[in-house]
């Protein structure tokens, strides 16, 4: 299996077609991907499971859940509450999370990147 990067642009192109735990779940028009979340997504299909992003996140933004296969998922089950310090899309392994970016806060990541 080949783990693709969250499509950072679902918003836009993907559909919304439904909730699980009080956030959108989105889904590609022509394929069988989900991401779960909007401000806090993450790529069901990429999610190995690792769940480090459980351990970097100081807001307590994912919990642990299993699919309808027992496969273990970090679920954004309070994405509301992210402080968007990027921590787990930083320490995300197969680049399955994506933080929306307000404007401010891509301001002063552009900075500290400079």
């Amino acid at each position: 299996m080949v783990l693709v990067p969250i499509d950072r642009s679902f918003q836009t192109t993907w559909e919304r077609k439904g909730t699980h735990n009080g956030h959108t779940v989105w889904h590609p028009k022509h394929a069988q991907s989900e991401i779960h979340g909007t401000r806090v997504a993450v790529d069901f299909d990429s999610c190995t499971g690792c769940l480090k992003c459980i351990k970097v996140c100081p807001e307590a933004v994912f919990i642990e859940w299993r699919d309808s296969t027992q496969s273990i998922k970090a679920d954004p089950a309070d994405e509301d509450a992210c402080l968007e310090c990027l921590a787990c899309e930083l320490v995300c392994p197969v680049d399955a999370i994506y933080i929306t970016r307000t404007p401010s806060q891509s301001d002063t990541l552009s900075a500290l990147l400079e």
